[in-house]
């Protein structure tokens, strides 16, 4: 990883969640008993207020990721 890129550069990235690890441990286990595939669409890490647009609108078939450029 390349620190100086990556690490110091001034921006935010926030994440809030009502669920707990109680919660994603449950989920994983629920998605490995029943073989849930998961199709992941990629957004660049500037696009994260269009993906947040796409997911609100139903228009991800799948799980949107944020990718680091």
């Amino acid at each position: 990883m390349d620190n100086q890129r990556h690490l110091f550069q001034e921006g935010r990235l926030r994440s809030v969640t009502a669920n707990t690890r109680a919660d994603a441990r449950e989920f994983l286990a629920f998605a490995g008993q029943h073989h849930l595939e998961v199709s992941p669409v990629p957004y660049a890490l500037d696009a994260a207020d269009r993906a947040l647009t796409d997911l609100a609108a139903d228009r991800v078939t799948g799980a949107a990721v944020l990718r680091a450029p």
